[in-house]
């Protein structure tokens, strides 16, 4: 029987805590020290942001994002719904060309027909 994940995600729930808590320090700091705490502020920012955006950021995107995928979902799906998917986006595109191209030929039309009564005028 496949693992049932909850809807809690400890990766998330670490992010979430440590950023309440660099927050509450941070601005402690800045009601101590004044204007002079923009710097400490703005270290802190480019510094989570170089974190995140390194391999520790990629894993915990990539832990936040699969926490509730279930890895053999994929697997127990049946390849013919899968083709009908596929058959019906290309029905919606055919579909999509036609509406588009009657559009213009009303458009068209409606042109016309404007510029026909204009003239008459």
């Amino acid at each position: 029987m496949p693992r049932r994940r909850s809807g809690f995600s400890p990766a998330l729930a670490m992010v979430v805590g440590l950023s309440f808590v660099v927050v509450a320090g941070l601005s402690k700091a800045s009601s101590a020290m004044g204007p002079p705490a923009i710097v400490i502020w703005i270290a802190a920012i480019v510094g989570a942001v170089v974190v995140l955006k390194g391999p520790l950021g990629e894993a915990l995107m990539r832990s936040i994002a699969d926490h509730d995928r279930d890895p053999d979902a994929m697997a127990q799906i049946d390849p013919a719904l899968l083709q009908e998917i596929d058959d019906l986006r290309a029905q919606m595109g055919e579909l999509q060309e036609r509406v588009d191209f009657t559009e213009r030929i009303l458009a068209r039309v409606q042109e016309e027909r404007t510029l026909q009564s204009g003239g008459n005028k």
